[in-house]
């Protein structure tokens, strides 16, 4: 009952799971002599047995890694026992056993699913996948738990405002590597957990399509999730360890590492999702055997898609995380500042708009990242100009196949744009946000390198049908230098054009900013101007629509862009000698 709440926990968990083992191995020694038991029981009973020592045996060392006898450090009289004059071992040492007690786990898990190749009883496979999907939660719960509570444990020495340092759920915190390292830890410990469950189901039904290659997949992704949350333990940013300094200063060392962390996990978190992903499945093929990288990323996508695709999120915005939101509402000004410079969002109508009423807005033109199409509505500028509006941005499928950056859009509330995600937005939130000229507008990005024009792609008329249908407003919104955060660094305009009417996607497609080869974007000033909305016909809730008067929407449409262009060309420098074109073709 001595040694602390959490040795006592480990203590008791350590002896029950060793008598558990011995009572199970007992007819295991048995077994031919004094019992008769089945050859498929005895492989269950003697893989529990040994599973569970081990098991017993790792708990038993955290409960020594977390005894502490509660001796005050100032109280000379205590006993001069080895045992009294330290509550714990040095920090580095306990917490670099407890990631290899973790790296073990996942050893343990991955080495039972390979062992499931040589079972031939269904119920022992299954019993089996169940023990690795233990082996891989207690495996990182202590690496990410344990590891860093001894790592970072408590400084009473410095005061008692800062009495822990580590927190298990710390969202965003810790600095960017540590953050980074997190993500991908959890996102592929979760992805091995959801394959394990796979497994289980398959062998539930008697399936066993390509199993070894999910066993292998899963397995890697154990070992893997493990190493990244070990390594994000000696990642964490803990700005405490500034001792004294940091009690007397603590808001100004929060507000510090707060400005740091707003700085650049907005901007890794826009800019670079991608790039991971290409990287990580060139490094595959590069160090694996091309079937092995095939089966890893074949079962690993399979398992992601599968875990993220019920509800059609990408519709209907089910994944939308308000927390999540918020955050990144809070950190994106700051971001795009230090980034960009300026950023600013201009109301260039007379009368505010009603939040009771149904708004399109129209966002030209279309980067090769355009920030503002989704991200403008989150803006404090925006919120501030319109407090009780919230448009749902729609953008291009092809964010919702590529991993990573799907989860990032889709947390942040935007969804796919498509008649039906239209209009159910339409309906849900009573606005939404839009690039109508689309890729055939990307397409032309390039042009204000090359000709200082800043292209317009007006053709597409299906957003201004279904405003004027569902009784919505046209709201124009024109951004200034986002053109220029970023560049193609293939610029073939026709081979451009061609792909993109034969693929639905320009090819080639490589994004070039800050210091010329980086996918950052350049440092340029950011100024969104939104105009006065454009009223609909007066025609009946979902009524047809005629040819003209969308024609005649359209038209006010694009000649509010364009006036607003020449009315704010001089307040925005960089476009002094920038034209307005418009591309009809």
């Amino acid at each position: 009952m001595k040694g602390g709440r959490h040795h006592f926990i480990f203590q008791v968990i350590a002896w029950a799971v060793w008598t558990a083992s011995i009572l199970i191995a007992a007819p295991v020694s048995l077994h031919r002599q004094w019992l008769t038991i089945p050859t498929a029981h005895v492989e269950v009973l003697a893989g529990a047995a040994a599973i569970g020592s081990v098991f017993a045996e790792l708990f038993m060392i955290k409960s020594l890694l977390v005894f502490d006898p509660k001796v005050p450090v100032e109280n000379t009289s205590a006993p001069t026992s080895p045992r009294y004059k330290s509550s714990r071992l040095p920090k580095p040492l306990a917490s670099t056993a407890v990631v290899a007690m973790g790296l073990l786990w996942a050893t343990m898990g991955g080495g039972m699913l390979l062992a499931t190749e040589f079972l031939a009883n269904t119920t022992t496979k299954q019993l089996y996948f169940v023990v690795s999907a233990v082996c891989i939660l207690i495996g990182a719960t202590t690496t990410h738990g344990l590891g860093g509570q001894l790592r970072y444990a408590s400084a009473k020495e410095v005061g008692s405002e800062i009495s822990q340092r580590w927190r298990f759920f710390q969202p965003f915190q810790g600095g960017v590597m540590f953050a980074a390292t997190q993500a991908l830890g959890w996102a592929l410990f979760s992805s091995s957990l959801i394959s394990v469950i796979y497994l289980i189901s398959s062998a539930a039904r008697g399936m066993a399509y390509c199993i070894r290659c999910w066993v292998f997949a899963t397995g890697s992704a154990m070992l893997a999730s493990q190493l990244f949350l070990g390594v994000s333990i000696w990642m964490f940013k803990d700005d405490i360890r500034s001792g004294i300094k940091a009690v007397q200063q603590p808001k100004a060392t929060a507000a510090a590492a707060a400005a740091r962390s707003s700085i650049w996990i907005p901007i890794l978190m826009m800019y670079l999702p991608v790039h991971i992903f290409f990287t990580a499945l060139f490094a595959t093929f590069a160090v694996l055997p091309a079937a092995y990288a095939s089966a890893i990323w074949i079962g690993g996508c399979l398992v992601y898609y599968l875990s993220t695709i019920f509800g059609e999120p990408e519709h209907t915005g089910k994944r939308e995380w308000p927390a999540f939101k918020d955050w990144f509402a809070m950190n994106l000004q700051p971001a795009l500042n230090a980034w960009m410079g300026t950023v600013e969002v201009v109301y260039d109508g007379k009368v505010p708009l009603d939040p009771s009423k149904k708004y399109v807005f129209g966002y030209a033109p279309h980067g090769l990242f355009p920030i503002g199409g989704p991200y403008m509505p989150l803006l404090p500028d925006f919120r501030r100009l319109f407090p009780n509006i919230h448009p749902t941005p729609l953008v291009a499928s092809v964010l919702f196949f590529t991993p990573i950056i799907r989860d990032f859009v889709s947390w942040c509330g935007v969804r796919q744009v498509a008649r039906r995600t239209f209009i159910r937005a339409l309906r849900e939130r009573n606005s939404v946000i839009l690039v109508p000229g689309g890729q055939a507008e990307l397409i032309h990005t390039g042009r204000l390198f090359t000709n200082k024009e800043f292209v317009i792609y007006p053709k597409h008329k299906g957003f201004v049908r279904l405003a004027a249908q569902h009784g919505a407003s046209l709201v124009p919104v024109l951004a200034f230098g986002e053109l220029d955060t970023l560049r193609n660094f293939v610029d073939l305009p026709a081979v451009q054009a061609w792909t993109y009417k034969k693929l639905g996607f320009p090819v080639p497609y490589l994004v070039v900013g800050r210091w010329g080869m980086t996918p950052f974007p350049s440092k340029t000033p950011l100024k969104f101007i939104v105009g006065a909305p454009i009223a609909p016909p007066d025609i009946p809730l979902g009524g047809e629509v005629s040819q003209e008067q969308v024609a005649s929407m359209h038209k006010e449409f694009y000649e509010s862009i364009e006036r607003m262009y020449h009315k704010y060309q001089p307040t925005f420098p960089a476009y002094k000698d920038v034209k307005l074109v418009m591309a009809y073709s």
